[in-house]
């Protein structure tokens, strides 16, 4: 049997006010534009890979941040086929006797979404989460770690230069050299996944706010929870590359970007509860724009106010 390790790229509507996300509603959130895979044997030897790009039938125009994000052009994707085309040749190269893996659960869900939505009935079998198997090796399977931090765990250097990262079949090789590394590969097959129900909630919905004990301002700013909130869409673990600045005493700002959707404003305030015991207020909400120049912008503002925030401090 061999494994097959997937990674999946999609598209998603310009706008959820537009004619085409209109068009097909909630069926269709994310639209697929890219499959990749690779092929691992017994010997956990990476021995094929397969890249697919696809042609968007609804979200036909590309995403700014998808282009960002995957660098893949409109151009990339002309003559490519649809989806239903793509996932047949996918199918065909996967063969028999093997397990299709991933990581974690949100492409199976996109990817499930895609097949009831093009009516497509080709059997691609169970699949499976290296991700899970992953947090139960270091002993913290409640955490999902993120594919870049299960690659530092082992020691794995990516080459960015010539295989970046938000490539499906990129990603999927790293998946791979994660997998080889586990201690006990197999016990993979242990965790099935189950495709998630995708749906789109209303700007009003789309704050995540949690209430949180802690010690000190200090120790909040470099906690977990102010440094890797979630997203509030998908709940998936974001990262504070720029750090936090401070509004006021006690309120302070940062930007966390989700490769799914988007820029994020996460704000902690603090304060006291009834007992008198610190605590901090977590929020973040997305953004209204997320085209790259306002992304880039916001960052650029960010790192200005925190240098003149410790600036100030120093004097």
């Amino acid at each position: 049997m061999q494994y097959i390790v997937l990674d999946l790229e999609w598209n998603q509507p310009m706008s959820y006010n537009s004619p085409a996300y209109k068009s097909v509603g909630g069926k269709l959130l994310f639209e697929m534009i890219q499959i990749g895979a690779v092929k691992v044997n017994e010997k956990l030897e990476i021995v094929d890979s397969f890249s697919q790009l696809i042609q968007p039938r609804h979200y036909v125009k590309l995403h700014p941040r998808i282009q960002r994000i995957t660098h893949i052009t409109p151009e990339d994707l002309e003559g490519a086929p649809e989806f239903p085309e793509a996932i047949g040749n996918f199918a065909a190269w996967c063969g028999e006797d093997y397990a299709l893996l991933t990581w974690g659960c949100d492409d199976i869900s996109v990817l499930n979404q895609n097949m009831t939505f093009f009516q497509c009935e080709t059997p691609l079998g169970k699949i499976y989460d290296i991700q899970r198997l992953f947090g139960e090796v270091i002993g913290n399977s409640k955490e999902r770690k993120g594919l870049k931090a299960a690659m530092e765990h082992f020691e794995i250097q990516p080459d960015e230069e010539n295989m970046p990262f938000h490539n499906a079949v990129n990603d999927a090789y790293y998946t791979a050299l994660v997998f080889s590394k586990l201690p006990e590969p197999g016990k993979v097959l242990d965790y099935p996944l189950t495709p998630k129900k995708l749906q789109h909630l209303d700007r009003a919905k789309r704050e995540c706010t949690a209430i949180l004990r802690v010690r000190s301002l200090k120790d909040a700013l470099h906690s977990a929870a102010a440094l890797k909130p979630p997203c509030p869409i998908c709940g998936k673990h974001l990262e504070v590359e720029e750090g936090y600045w401070r509004k006021t005493p006690d309120q302070y700002m940062a930007l966390a970007d989700c490769p799914q959707h988007g820029l994020a404003f996460i704000k902690l305030q603090f304060g006291k509860n009834d007992e008198g015991k610190r605590i901090m207020t977590r929020s973040a909400s997305l953004s209204d724009e997320q085209n790259p120049a306002y992304v880039r912008t916001k960052h650029l503002q960010w790192q200005q106010k925190i240098a003149a925030q410790q600036a100030s401090d120093a004097e």
